[in-house]
């Protein structure tokens, strides 16, 4: 049986976390970057054929993806039938899981949600940051930071320490939900990548910001706002990821928020760096 090596290369390039993969025409879930302790939030099926031919995706960043190994020669219109309908099955069987967990968690962080009590002004991290409450509660400590889509419909809830630490509901959507920090909208509408950024842009000027929560989802949020609020301005406040940079040569905060802003006719904003710094 050939080796599935080119397979299992895309799946580490989308953020899998294995060593091996079985061809046993199974749906298996794995862990990918950015997963706690227990969490699996990637997935592969993988057919033997011939040809060898597979699906994976990642349900962080949302790649879902066929594959199929190039090397088997020919196939017959009916190998491609199999193929397809073997893809289609697996496509099919990992959309029904994931639309189970994310039900699962919809319903957690509702009653979450409802048993907290109004976060306190004094929240280590609140006064760590220098930043206003802005309706987010507190549960056994923890701030919690709802996940809503453009209609206000609450689907998961991000936990945010004493420490800093942040964590979010296992299984619970996140693409394209955000939380909004100022409610009316009127010309203008930012989006950052954290609460604490994201409440420091509104308190400082005024304008509603919408917690896009990671790097990721940025252009999934503002082409959500972008279909809300047609005629509003959209600012993409980056991250400036530039310790990154200057180790990689790239700024994922700034590319992230350049291409959110592309997407939807927006600009980018990113904060001064200090006067002895240098850019690159």
């Amino acid at each position: 049986m050939k080796r599935p090596d080119g397979f299992l290369a895309m799946l580490r390039a989308a953020g899998l976390m294995l060593d091996v993969v079985t061809p046993d025409g199974r749906l298996r879930r794995v862990r990918v970057q950015g997963d706690s302790n227990g969490q699996r939030s990637g997935w592969y099926v993988l057919h033997a054929g011939p040809p060898m031919a597979g699906a994976y995706g990642n349900w962080k960043t949302g790649d879902n993806e066929s594959w199929c190994d190039g090397g088997g020669g020919a196939r017959s219109e009916v190998e491609r039938i199999q193929l397809r309908e073997a893809v289609v099955r697996a496509q099919r069987q990992q959309q029904a899981e994931l639309a189970q967990r994310q039900a699962s968690a919809r319903r957690l962080a509702r009653e979450r949600w409802q048993c907290a009590d109004a976060a306190p002004a004094d929240h280590p991290y609140l006064v760590a940051k220098g930043v206003g409450v802005h309706g987010l509660r507190q549960l056994d400590g923890k701030l919690l930071v709802p996940l809503r889509d453009p209609q206000g419909r609450l689907w998961s809830l991000q936990t945010i320490a004493a420490d800093g630490s942040k964590r979010f509901l296992a299984g619970g959507r996140k693409r394209g939900l955000y939380y909004a920090v100022g409610r009316a909208v009127s010309e203008v509408v930012c989006v950052a990548e954290g609460y604490a950024t994201a409440a420091t842009i509104h308190e400082a000027t005024g304008h509603p910001t919408a917690v896009a929560f990671d790097a990721g989802n940025l252009a999934p949020v503002a082409c959500a706002l972008r279909a809300k609020f047609p005629s509003a301005a959209i600012v993409v406040c980056a991250d400036d990821d530039a310790a990154t940079a200057a180790r990689l040569g790239v700024n994922p905060g700034l590319v992230s928020a350049q291409r959110a802003a592309a997407a939807v006719g927006g600009v980018v904003a990113m904060p001064p760096r200090p006067r002895n710094e240098t850019s690159s």
